[in-house]
């Protein structure tokens, strides 16, 4: 959307500079954002001309600046609020002529109201907001918007009824980005110029969960069975001694008989416990 305003404004033809605040380390964002000169910290060794000197005449997209720090936000609201900045290590004041944007994937009044925002900023910032709904939410967008990535490829792809009924099911929790990289999955998986539902790989949360869930407790299932085993082997190789088979095992004697009563109950399949691990406990033995 940044770069659509972009391309439509009379700025089209100046530069269009994003710049993910949440990628560039808190140390290294102010330089990047603003420049510096040669020397103005250590590592310095020439100058450098910031994102915001990159975009005269055009836009600048400020992505995700929710996570900016709070102490360089103060620095951003002068130099939106002067329209004007100060490399690092400079005294000489540089007017600015550009247009900037500023998005986040978070609810900017909440950032604010948790102290994480200063107010200031946002309402510096808050000419002219635009909410973008998720992509589950305006399911019409969905088509076009795969159809437009596969002309990007290429190749000349078409979807089949089934592969478009699966794509406009799909909750898209991962929005854009998720419809984007299915539809190259697709590709790379599809033959003969069509892709079906198939190709896209893909599975409502409510099956993702269920083979989680699934895949868990046969996990544990396995893990009970083995853990079962081998009490059981080790209990055999000492003959029904159950004080010995603890000390082997590295648990005590009453977690031993907790698990053994536990088998006696569970155990209604072929394999039966030995004989002696069905004895009473032996009196001598402190519970």
């Amino acid at each position: 959307l940044a770069r659509f305003l972009h391309q439509h404004s009379p700025r089209a033809t100046g530069p269009f500079v994003a710049v993910n605040c949440a990628a560039i380390p808190e140390h290294l964002l102010e330089s990047t954002l603003f420049g510096h000169e040669k020397g103005a910290f250590t590592g310095a060794s020439q100058s450098f001309v910031g994102k915001f000197e990159q975009a005269q005449g055009g836009t600048l997209l400020l992505d995700e600046i929710s996570e900016m720090p709070l102490q360089l936000q103060a620095k951003l609201l002068r130099v939106l609020q002067e329209r004007e900045l100060e490399r690092l290590g400079s005294q000489r004041a540089i007017r600015l002529d550009i247009r900037v944007i500023s998005t986040s994937n978070r609810h900017i009044e909440e950032e604010v109201a948790a102290g994480r925002f200063r107010e200031d900023l946002y309402f510096r910032l808050n000419v002219f907001p635009v909410s973008i709904p998720p992509l589950r939410e305006r399911k019409e967008d969905i088509l076009p918007l795969a159809k437009a990535f596969l002309s990007g490829t290429g190749h000349a792809w078409s979807l089949s009824a089934d592969a478009a009924h699966c794509l406009t099911a799909h909750a898209w929790d991962g929005n854009i980005r998720e419809l984007q990289n299915v539809m190259q999955r697709a590709c790379v998986l599809a033959s003969g110029g069509v892709i079906h539902a198939a190709d896209l790989m893909l599975a409502n949360k409510e099956n993702k969960i269920s083979a989680l869930r699934s895949g868990a407790e046969t996990v544990q299932s396995d893990i009970r069975s083995l853990e079962r085993q081998h009490i059981l082997d080790t209990l055999s190789s000492v003959g029904g001694v159950k004080k010995l088979a603890a000390q082997r095992l590295g648990i005590s004697e009453r977690t031993l008989r907790y698990k053994l009563q536990r088998y006696r109950m569970d155990d209604t399949e072929e394999t039966a416990l030995p004989s002696s691990a069905l004895t009473p406990p032996d009196s001598s033995l402190s519970h």
